[in-house]
């Protein structure tokens, strides 16, 4: 064998030493959490994410489980997963320097603070669970993550920044808003109470039953309308204050509309999207 051919192994030998190194250092560096819970059939699930996905199945019998993979890049140490359960609710909660500002001496908040350029904003948590069909929800993420629920039928809170919301057998009222992404709600049932469902920069695409009954405000900027459903318009109410001697009279960008004999209130807005009332065929 002659020295270049010894020399070109060598070398290739060494490339694949340092990836399977890499990969090794990259896999050290995840670390996962399985949980379970017996709560009962409409338990409360909050999850605070602060960096990754959150995706939540419904199914049925009475326990949740958790699956929280964290992945830490810079091994921060500042960075956890508080659990805290109830005889009817577990919250999960990720805490770390970002959270209450750069003063972390007032414990637990649900507010964001001034560290996103520390290390500990670089650490990821991906949520997996299994929870009751009845459960409620309540949850919200920031960065790196979509959140994406199935089959959950009871009431719901759900809020992201920069990612997606895919919402599917929906069964109960609830609210969804994202700021950097497309929402997208699909109900098995029609909703029986007052919705609200929003995003920034992207589409709203909503899936309801045949049969709806609901009055709808809808606001877009940077879009439009669209309904398989008959929607008639509605007068929106009008506010006033006083000039001098003069009532000014102010009507916002809001549009009112119903669709068959009215009743809950959905609330429907985007910026820079369009809206999208669907009937499930």
């Amino acid at each position: 064998m002659d020295h270049d051919s010894v020399a070109t192994k060598l070398l290739v030998g060494a490339a694949l030493a340092i990836a399977f190194a890499l990969t090794f250092s990259a896999a050290s560096s995840a670390q996962v959490t399985e949980r379970s819970f017996t709560l009962g059939a409409t338990p409360l699930i909050t999850v605070d994410n602060v960096s990754g996905p959150i995706d939540v199945v419904g199914d049925g019998g009475s326990a949740v489980r958790l699956t929280a993979t964290e992945t830490n890049p810079d091994n921060a140490t500042n960075v956890h997963l508080d659990i805290t359960q109830s005889s009817d609710s577990v919250k999960l909660y990720v805490d770390g320097p970002f959270r209450c500002g750069s003063d972390h001496s007032t414990g637990r908040c649900d507010h964001w603070g001034d560290n996103w350029d520390d290390a500990s904003s670089r650490v990821r948590f991906a949520f997996e669970l299994h929870v009751p069909a009845g459960s409620r929800l309540d949850l919200r993420t920031v960065n790196h993550g979509d959140v994406t629920v199935r089959n959950v039928g009871g009431a719901f809170t759900i809020r992201n920044v920069n990612g997606a919301i895919k919402l599917d057998g929906l069964g109960a009222a609830g609210s969804a808003t994202t700021v950097n992404g497309s929402l997208s709600a699909a109900f098995r049932s029609n909703p029986g109470g007052n919705c609200d469902f929003g995003s920034v920069n992207g589409s709203v695409s909503l899936y309801f039953q045949p049969g709806l009954n609901a009055d709808l405000t809808y606001k877009t900027l940077n879009g439009s309308v669209y309904s398989d459903f008959a929607v008639s318009p509605r007068a929106m109410p009008t506010s006033s204050s006083r000039d001098g001697n003069m009532i000014v009279f102010r009507r916002g960008r809001e549009s009112a509309g119903r669709i068959g004999s009215g009743g809950a209130q959905l609330n429907l807005h985007t910026v820079n999207g369009s809206i999208y009332v669907h009937q499930q065929k």
